[in-house]
């Protein structure tokens, strides 16, 4: 079945996933974040291009949209009407699911209600440590209204199943014990707490020996899948197929000129997907160095906190989850 689902994906790819960058701005600058720095101008996502886009993936028919990608999405002024029409377009059209990642900052009590008024699907809030540490690293966020903003969110969820709520982590500047308290305070709030692997700006994989110390690897995938079943769409137009691309370098089109399907089927998406399997990649690409999609840690399950929560150990991420 999988090698079926391999090929399948591999001579027949289809979009299952979506980014759409509402901005490129964003509220915070995280130390170990180069995307930021290496934007050129920066904007908003205009309401009648996000509705084409939205339009256009609902006819697709994808499994996933997800509303952000290289900016704080609630930093645009009209996200509530974005997500509105996204979540109306998963009610009645034919998107599976929406959700998006942010900070926490902005991510106030109106929005919350909204989340759980139109059944959001998931939201991953991305925290770096308890207290202090947290905000040494992402610097102008402030732990304790985050942990407010999210705790909210959960009390007024309930016993609702949505949204799954979920803490994202970069394994980075962080010692394990201040890990371990990341996970002590959240694992028994949150669904579930991923760890994102540290990438350097040249898409390499930062503390590949540290890490390579306590967790064993597997050899990767014959190729990076993302480019198969992924587009994203910036806040002017670009499209990438690549999810370290933040600025579009790849250039595989512009959505405010052609349609989705036509750039997903199009000749320099064809391109690109010829260079990912045969690794074949221009100096200066964000995939020339890329170590994200070939991080594969040995599947185990470890108990940790004594025994109440689970480490999982599979491709790329590593995931706390409350042992029920």
């Amino acid at each position: 079945m999988y090698r079926n689902s391999f090929l399948q994906r591999l001579h027949y790819p289809k979009i299952q996933t979506a980014y759409l960058e509402l901005t490129n701005k964003c509220n915070l600058r995280c130390k170990m974040c180069s995307y930021q720095s290496a934007q050129g101008k920066t904007g908003f996502m205009s309401w009648d291009f996000f509705e084409s886009c939205v339009d256009q993936l609902s006819e697709i028919g994808v499994s996933t949209l997800c509303l952000h990608f290289g900016g704080e999405s609630l930093v645009h002024p009209e996200f509530k009407k974005f997500l509105s029409y996204a979540i109306q377009k998963r009610d009645e059209g034919g998107i599976d699911s929406v959700g998006w990642t942010e900070n926490g900052m902005l991510f106030n009590e109106s929005i919350a209600n909204l989340v759980i008024d139109l059944k959001l699907d998931f939201i991953n809030f991305s925290v770096d440590g308890v207290g202090s540490i947290n905000d040494e690293i992402r610097i102008g966020s402030k732990y304790s209204v985050i942990e407010k903003n999210i705790k909210y969110l959960i009390e007024k969820r309930g016993n609702a199943k949505k949204p799954v709520v979920l803490l994202n982590m970069v394994d980075y500047g962080k010692t394990d014990e201040q890990k371990l308290e990341i996970f002590r305070e959240w694992y028994d709030c949150v669904d579930g707490i991923d760890i994102i692997p540290s990438i350097l700006p040249d898409n390499s994989w930062e503390n590949k020996v540290l890490v390579s110390q306590n967790a064993q690897t597997v050899p990767p995938p014959s190729f990076c899948r993302f480019g198969f079943d992924t587009v994203i769409i910036s806040w002017e137009g670009k499209v990438t197929g690549c999810c370290l691309d933040y600025t579009f370098n790849l250039d595989l089109g512009n959505a405010t000129q052609k349609p989705i399907k036509e750039i997903w089927e199009g000749s320099k998406f064809r391109a690109f997907r010829k260079a990912v399997v045969t690794s074949t990649f221009p100096v200066g690409s964000p995939c020339y160095k890329c170590d994200f999609w070939k991080i594969n840690f040995k599947p185990k399950v470890e108990l940790i906190l004594d025994g109440k929560a689970r480490m999982e150990y599979g491709y790329v991420f590593r995931k706390v989850r409350k042992c029920t």
